[in-house]
């Protein structure tokens, strides 16, 4: 059975960002502030019933060493994509709870 990840809402995290990340079967990332790495980043495991954003799972495995309840994939590499300074990668959204 394949893992299960989300994202929340937030500023970087729109209501539209969902609509385009379900739409086109991809999620997306930019670096963290003080890096230049770009990274896909979510937390594992399914999207709490009270919250508001997106679920989904990737056949990409991510990086090692995320820190506990955390998923990132950074490349490039083999299923993540890095250009324009972006890290993409490809998904099955499986819930929408932001539209």
């Amino acid at each position: 059975m394949a893992t299960i990840y989300h994202r929340v809402e937030s500023p970087t995290q729109t209501n539209e960002d969902a609509r385009r990340q379900e739409q086109r079967g991809e999620m997306w990332g930019y670096p963290a502030r003080g890096s230049d790495q770009p990274k896909v980043k979510a937390y594992v495991g399914k999207l709490p019933a009270a919250k508001r954003g997106i679920e989904f799972s990737t056949d990409i495995s991510p990086d090692s060493h995320c820190p506990p309840g955390l998923a990132y994939w950074s490349g490039p590499r083999p299923g993540v994509i890095v250009k324009e300074g972006r890290a993409t990668i490809k998904v099955t959204v499986t819930r929408n709870a932001q539209s």
